[in-house]
């Protein structure tokens, strides 16, 4: 038997790949079509072994965070991710292939040698993967870390053995035997190289996990009795207010502000609210992907992911849809204020959900717009209809409600211009109800105004009390927590207008701490907001 079938015979025994791989060692390198046509034909083999499972891991983690989904929806989303990890594959075998042929001196003929490329070969193809699973705003849940290591682990050892059999056949070539090496098990170093993987793939989200169920920093204040509604209205400009005598003589106290800047309504509302910038918040605009033909939208993506915001609808195999933001890592002031003693009640603000705790009572705003049907002087009538419940039922020392109805009459919704001044006007008028309202509570009044998406105007900010020289609206957040004797953090970018003289601060406040994942959106809601115009 010739030396050129006895190494043929002995890759047949070891079961490398194919045919195609064990003629690569007999072909002329450079100067034969031949040979390039068996390494194309070879890295495209072997990049549909390594697309098969190294599409598992982003699938398995994107149909844990959006299940449900319909079974074409399921495949389409492991397709999409299998065409990618197939590209990826072929260039990196190919690149490899021609590595070892242009340095002939790079030969896998020791133990060190292969777990580096067991090792070196699983970490980059799966490092898009971990960058991918990096980008989500929020941590996995211990279920999506369970299914998504055991798909990694599966993507690793298999991606590893094909690359490692490919780059053997390759190396042939050059040393004319099989390397004793590959006469030994694999399994020992293959098992050291992805569990190292899987470790420094879980580092971050583990950390992040462990950051989130920390306690919250605690700070000694003086006591106050002072109680304070903090009414937002949205899409109420200075401008509007000087229209409104009423308005003016219920607070006397008003300023022409600056308002935080913000790509959409929520992450103005989240800056004023928390007192920090949006990279600190995390609260901006979204969106989700729904497939051709599929029923659902697909909420949870990460922002590295290039398949389904970029690729998909390119093609045409999915469409971007815009989504209400669900993702905050930082508290509002009154969740703040909650968590150290201080009674509070919120009704209808972005980014949470119907909850109580303790001496926080929260209305949420999927209940809030579900109720209104789409209408928008009853998404105000519903909001300030739950916040007088909840100030009457718990009597919180800190209240608060956003009422987005002037902005979706201004902003959003089309109508002629009367319909639009009737629907203002009655918009107005049931803010200057709830201030009265409140007033008869025995509470202390700020009502603050933002500009809606499109809006001209400047921001405003009225208060039963002086709040002699505030500037823009970062100097909500450490105003209000003042008044409760609250230091600002050094996060919060505006200051307080109660002292003369700066106040110490705390470095933070710590980030929010979140149930498992982040929320789903149901259909009833993402409905409503189309209706009103915050989905396009």
């Amino acid at each position: 038997m010739s030396d050129v079938e006895l190494l043929r015979q002995q890759l047949r025994e070891r079961g490398y790949l194919s045919h195609g791989i064990e003629r690569w060692f007999a072909l002329d390198p450079w100067s034969s079509r031949t040979f390039w046509q068996e390494l194309l034909l070879v890295a495209a083999k072997a990049a549909a072994l390594i697309a098969l499972f190294g599409a598992l891991p982003p699938a398995v983690v994107m149909l844990v965070r959006n299940y449900p989904l319909q079974v074409l929806e399921t495949a389409a989303l492991y397709l999409s991710y299998a065409s990618v990890v197939f590209v990826w594959g072929f260039l990196f075998v190919v690149l490899a292939a021609l590595i070892i042929k242009v340095r002939p001196a790079l030969p896998i003929d020791t133990p060190r040698a292969l777990l580096a490329i067991s090792l070196g070969s699983g970490a980059i193809l799966l490092a898009p993967f971990a960058f991918w699973w990096w980008r989500f705003d929020t941590a996995p849940s211990l279920a999506e870390l369970l299914a998504g290591g055991t798909a990694v682990a599966i993507a690793f050892l298999f991606s590893s053995l094909v690359v490692s059999a490919a780059l053997l056949s390759f190396s042939i070539h050059e040393l004319h035997r099989i390397p004793t090496l590959h006469q030994r098990s694999r399994g020992t170093p293959m098992a050291v190289a992805a569990v190292v993987l899987i470790a420094m793939l879980f580092v971050p989200a583990l950390t992040e996990r462990e950051q989130a169920s920390q306690a919250p920093t605690m700070v000694v204040t003086s006591p106050t009795t002072i109680r304070v509604a903090l009414i937002a209205v949205d899409g109420l400009t200075w401008e509007i207010v000087q229209s409104r005598p009423d308005l003016i003589a219920t607070l006397p106290h008003a300023y022409r502000v600056e308002a935080a800047a913000g790509d959409s309504a929520a992450e103005r509302w989240a800056s004023l609210g928390t007192g920090v910038s949006t990279p600190a918040h995390g609260v901006r605009a979204i969106e989700g992907v729904r497939f051709r033909g599929g029923s659902h939208v697909i909420q949870q993506i990460s922002r590295a992911d290039l398949v389904l915001l970029d690729a998909a609808p390119l093609i045409g195999l999915a469409r971007r849809e815009p989504l209400p933001p669900t993702v905050r890592r930082r508290d509002y002031v009154w969740e703040i204020l909650a968590t150290r003693g201080v009674s509070a009640a919120a009704v209808n603000w972005w980014t949470t959900a119907d909850s109580q705790e303790g001496i926080l009572q929260i209305a949420g705003p999927e209940s809030v717009f579900s109720e209104a049907r789409g209408e928008p002087l009853r998404l105000d009538l519903v909001a300030t209809s739950r916040f007088l419940q909840l100030v009457e039922r718990h009597q919180p020392r800190f209240a608060t409600v956003y009422l987005p109805a002037l902005d979706v009459i201004l902003n959003r919704m089309p109508m002629d211009q009367s319909a639009q001044l009737t629907a203002s006007i009655r918009a107005l008028d049931g803010v200057v109800n709830a201030i009265a309202l409140m007033k008869a509570h025995g509470y202390e009044i700020i009502v603050a105004g933002l500009p809606g998406e499109r809006q001209t105007g400047a921001a405003y900010l009225g208060a039963t009390f002086p709040v002699d020289g505030v500037a823009t609206s970062w100097d909500l957040a450490p105003t209000l927590l003042d008044l409760f004797r609250f230091p600002a953090s050094q996060e919060m970018a505006g200051h307080s207008r109660l002292s003369e003289t700066p106040q110490p601060r705390i470095v933070s406040y710590g980030s929010r701490i979140d149930p498992e994942g982040s929320p789903v959106m149901n259909r009833d809601y993402y409905e409503n907001l189309r209706s009103l115009g915050y989905i396009r």
